[in-house]
């Protein structure tokens, strides 16, 4: 753990923000300023930002030089090939050397304040947090925000001991897969906490290896709190992953997901609640612009392999399985994608206004 030598008294670092990146500077700006701007109690010897380029092509480089000169708490290291997310995460969470490392995307940012919520949460000396986020669209407009749990208190605290129970109500009372870490700005871990979990290289290339990496503390003693503040704005419309196309990016989410639920939960109970969980983060609807605008026969014949996966044949109900024989009905369509695609920013904020208003009511 780094001491800073600090008006002849030494201090601990108390948060690293470990950051990895890969031709996000349009965006990273704007993220570190958030996190070190923002920041109303804290001073920037209490904390740090590492960031780990993957061998960007674009200016990230020269504007976190720039960012360097004016902030003091930053660390910065480009590497000549690129890893990978997966990689690229997992090395610079290992750079980091505050108490906490606080995992974050390079294109999301912190709201003002955020650490007169984050400094004292932190003392309770806990092995994870998980912070929510507000959605927004790619200009940061705010969308509607996503609660991992509904709950009016400040906090909730989970206790993991092994007990198939103890699981059972985590899962009960998460709303989406980010309880299971899926959206890595929401994870704030404990230093020596992830240093003593496993690494996962096989995970590698999934996108989900830190998940992989933290699932197992649900099988042993380990704590976690939720902080019920929305202390995140998560860019939308900016996903790294669609990189490979649409049909690729369900398919990380589903694959993905689906190895995660068979690899780390042999209670069928759990995986009729994981999967539940999953189809709601994908909901048949996505299949059903996926098909309409697919762009060739193998990624239909992908999507239907994953739609029938998810809705046919892992612990799905009567209902899901009626809902996959409807999305087989539907054509691919050249002329239909013309006509939903200039529709879809409107069914996108449709969505979200319907998804807050469940959320509202449960």
């Amino acid at each position: 753990m780094t001491l800073l030598q600090l008006s002849g008294h030494q201090k601990r670092l108390l948060i690293s923000f470990a950051i990895p990146t890969y031709n996000f500077g349009k965006f990273i700006g704007e993220t570190v300023r958030s996190i070190i701007e923002g920041a109303s109690k804290l001073k920037q010897d209490d904390y740090e930002i590492v960031i780990l380029d993957g061998g960007s092509d674009d200016a990230t480089d020269q504007l976190v030089s720039k960012l360097s000169q004016q902030y003091r708490n930053i660390r910065y290291t480009k590497k000549s090939v690129r890893g990978g997310i997966d990689q690229d995460l997992n090395e610079v969470a290992g750079m980091a050397e505050g108490e906490y490392i606080w995992l974050f995307s390079a294109d999301d940012i912190l709201v003002s304040s955020w650490d007169l919520y984050i400094a004292s949460l932190l003392d309770m000396q806990k092995d994870i947090y998980l912070v929510p986020a507000k959605l927004c669209d790619f200009s940061m407009k705010h969308l509607r925000n996503n609660p991992i749990f509904n709950t009016t208190n400040e906090y909730l605290e989970f206790s993991f001991d092994g007990n198939s129970k103890t699981i059972d109500n985590y899962l009960q009372q998460a709303n989406t897969l980010e309880a299971l870490f899926s959206f890595m700005s929401a994870v704030i871990v404990k230093t020596s906490f992830w240093e003593n979990s496993k690494e996962r290289p096989d995970y590698y290339g999934s996108c989900w290896a830190h998940c992989a990496r933290l699932l197992p503390s649900f099988f042993q003693t380990t704590t976690l709190v939720y902080i019920n503040k929305y202390l995140i704005k998560k860019r939308g419309g900016n996903d790294s992953f669609m990189e490979n196309g649409f049909v690729s990016r369900i398919g990380i989410a589903v694959d993905g997901w689906g190895r995660i639920i068979h690899d780390f939960f042999s209670n069928h109970h759990h995986k009729d609640q994981l999967f539940r969980a999953l189809r709601k983060d994908m909901p048949i609807l996505l299949f059903v612009y996926a098909r309409i605008s697919a762009k060739s026969k193998l990624e239909i014949i992908r999507l239907n392999t994953m739609s029938r996966a998810l809705y046919f044949e892992w612990s799905a109900t009567h209902r899901s399985k009626i809902c996959y024989l409807l999305y087989r009905l539907v054509p691919a369509s050249t002329v239909l994608n013309h006509i939903l695609e200039p529709c879809l920013p409107f069914l996108i904020r449709l969505r979200h206004k319907l998804r807050s208003a469940i959320s509202r009511t449960q």
